[in-house]
């Protein structure tokens, strides 16, 4: 079992995002030592880096929250999360495909300046 000092030191975030997900049911009520501290299980840390990378991507707690609840919901719902992370994958395409566009200008803009113009 893990802190939560130490799971969020593994998973790079911070504890309040620890306790924010916790209240927003993200993330099942952490194991209590003697102390009363949290304690976090591997499964744990392994859904915490899945959310990290869920935020990362640009999907709302809203949407995490539903499929996790999903996941909860057992083996049954596996078309209907399957389609949240198809979803979400296509706007992370897009949302690529826009920055690499953002950069191709940026690169044109540099070439311009690198040619002595001033514009």
């Amino acid at each position: 079992m893990l802190t939560i000092g130490e799971v969020a030191k593994k998973v790079e975030i911070t504890i309040g995002a620890i306790r924010f997900y916790e209240r927003k049911g993200l993330l099942k009520p952490a194991a209590r030592s003697e102390q009363n501290n949290r304690l976090y299980s591997d499964d744990d840390l392994n859904w915490l880096v899945f959310i990290k990378c869920l935020r990362e991507t640009g999907m709302c707690v809203e949407d995490i929250k539903t499929y996790y609840d999903k996941v909860n919901e057992g083996t049954s719902t596996l078309p209907e999360r399957t389609k949240l992370i198809q979803d979400q994958r296509q706007k992370l395409l897009a949302d690529i495909e826009e920055k690499k566009a953002q950069l191709v200008h940026l690169d044109k803009k540099l070439e311009r300046y690198y040619r002595g113009e001033n514009y």
